[in-house]
């Protein structure tokens, strides 16, 4: 315990990107048009990739804070004290007057996969501007879940100038802008996430196998990871491709689990694990999500490291 302490003390891991108040609606189908679906289960909760990172990287015993916007108003107020609850610091985020805090309405269904309905409002705030050396002083690793790539090449420089590492998860926004911007975005990136589905748009490919096997060769990034569902992972690191296999759990809700595993991935990079044991335990994080509602409730350090004994992996 002592070590893992001493850990978090010297790691500070900043997340920049969207701050978001989540509704979930869970359903057993979708509704066609002027159709009515009784909605089975209503729960709500803090959202947006960036602040689920945090939470999940403050879970994992690392310092954590969030670099993001939020309008002045309840929803705003409510989602930064979550925030807080869970040890993240919130010191630099941006409040702008008269906006209206991110919403999103997830639509869970009973396999837990889901579809999102997103309002960004306050979070379109944040500016390159904001991006400061002082915002990102003591910080060891910036990671940015964010598809505005002026945020991203923003966070490159302050993060060369500091000395940091840098991780991007940009999701579907980042994918569709297509293959050569997004090169020349993420080149000297030292770790990059995506899913599947953003693999095979960015590659222009049907098959994940050959979008990973391009983008392996196209992206000039220390580590390429790519998250496979049910399927697992699978990683690049300039010398090898990788892949892991998923922990097959019961999904209740699939919602913040890229961000739970992109986070538990981190937290062994900066622990300067192979990569073999980045996915093991990046995948166990996971799993243990997608078990649980909402999109916070990712594991704890010694959740995972438990989970994985019992299956006789040492971490």
């Amino acid at each position: 315990m002592h070590l893992y302490l001493k850990f978090r003390a010297l790691v500070a891991v900043a997340s920049v990107g969207n701050l978001n108040f989540d509704i979930y609606l869970k359903a057993s189908e979708l509704p066609g048009l002027d159709e009515n679906v009784e909605v089975l289960d209503l729960y709500t909760g803090g959202g947006g990739s960036a602040a689920n990172f945090a939470v999940a990287i403050a879970r994992l015993g690392l310092e954590a804070r969030f670099i993001g916007a939020v309008g002045e108003d309840p929803l705003g107020e409510l989602s930064l004290r979550e925030l807080k609850t869970e040890g993240v610091d919130v010191s630099f985020v941006k409040k702008i007057a008269g906006a209206r805090s991110g919403v999103v309405v997830v639509l869970v269904h009973l396999d837990g996969m889901k579809r999102m309905l997103s309002y960004r409002g306050a979070n379109l705030g944040l500016t390159p501007a904001d991006l400061t050396k002082d915002v990102f002083q003591g910080v060891r690793h910036i990671h940015l879940a964010t598809g505005r790539t002026e945020l991203i090449v923003r966070a490159k420089e302050i993060a060369r100038e500091i000395g940091a590492t840098v991780s991007v998860d940009g999701g579907t926004a980042l994918a569709r802008k297509g293959l050569e911007i997004v090169k020349a975005v993420v080149d000297g990136v030292d770790v990059v996430f995506m899913n599947h589905v953003e693999a095979k748009t960015l590659a222009d490919s049907h098959d994940h196998r050959t979008a990973v096997e391009k983008l392996s060769k196209e992206l000039s990034v220390g580590e390429l990871v790519i998250t496979l569902g049910p399927r697992g992972a699978v990683a690049f690191d300039g010398k090898r491709l990788l892949h892991v296999d998923a922990f097959k759990l019961n999904a209740v809700d699939t919602t913040g689990a890229g961000d739970s595993f992109a986070a538990a991935y981190i937290c062994m990079y900066l622990r300067g694990r192979d990569l073999y044991t980045k996915l093991v335990f990046a995948n166990a994080a996971a799993a243990i999500k997608v078990t649980r509602p909402g999109a916070r409730s990712s594991p704890r350090y010694e959740e995972v490291v438990s989970f994985l004994s019992s299956l006789g992996y040492k971490i």
